[in-house]
């Protein structure tokens, strides 16, 4: 880890020391950063979560702990932040150069982790694939995935909410597949298929973009 590593970090312990009230202190971290969309965005998304993992036997805790720290990659600006991660000694792969917006969950892993204290691998790695998913994931992967996707942060109602919602009912397997496989349609306009998410495809049997 190089210097800009460590000032990033230290920073960040200095600037925005956790009170103990976790969904407080995730807000006042995106507010004094100007991220107001991720703002709305993620208690909704851990309201959805919550409700998912309750339904389907996940624990809600874990579900509300990862969905509030998912997106903290998030505040730092996609022309900084592979260069950032790079400081961090982060794997940095040629899609994510390409497309950098998919590096915010590497590093949303390391915000929970550093500044937040999550040592539960199950929430970490929840959070680390919440974007595109992986070749085996957990319930807990599932239920914070397809959460993000129903409670998107683009404003409004998706356009695949209701598809998605009742594909969700037949368990969060099926959810996982439904939207894996629109993710993988002209539809779902993918700017470029991130290896985890390749492997999700291949995993689920669902044949990638051409």
């Amino acid at each position: 880890m190089d210097a800009r590593g460590v000032g990033w970090r230290s920073s960040l312990r200095r600037d925005f020391p956790p009170s103990g009230d976790l969904a407080a202190d995730v807000d006042a971290l995106f507010a004094a950063h100007g991220r107001e969309k991720t703002r709305e965005h993620v208690p909704r998304m851990a309201h959805a979560a919550v409700t998912l993992a309750r339904w389907s036997g996940v624990d809600p805790q874990a579900a509300r702990t990862a969905a509030l720290l998912h997106d903290l990659g998030g505040i730092v600006a996609w022309s900084k932040i592979t260069a950032l991660c790079q400081s961090l000694n982060l794997p940095v792969v040629d899609e994510e150069r390409r497309v950098p917006m998919l590096l915010h969950a590497k590093l949303s892993v390391v915000v929970a982790r550093e500044l937040y204290g999550i040592k539960d691998e199950t929430i970490l790695q929840a959070i680390r694939f919440h974007t595109t998913l992986h070749a085996q994931p957990t319930p807990l992967d599932m239920v914070i995935f397809l959460a993000d996707k129903l409670e998107w942060d683009q404003g409004g109602i998706p356009p695949y909410y209701a598809r998605l919602l009742s594909a969700v009912d037949g368990g969060l397997e099926a959810g996982a597949r439904w939207f894996l496989d629109w993710m993988a349609s002209p539809e779902a306009r993918l700017l470029i298929p991130h290896p985890d998410l390749r492997a999700a495809w291949t995993a689920f049997g669902i044949t990638p973009p051409k």
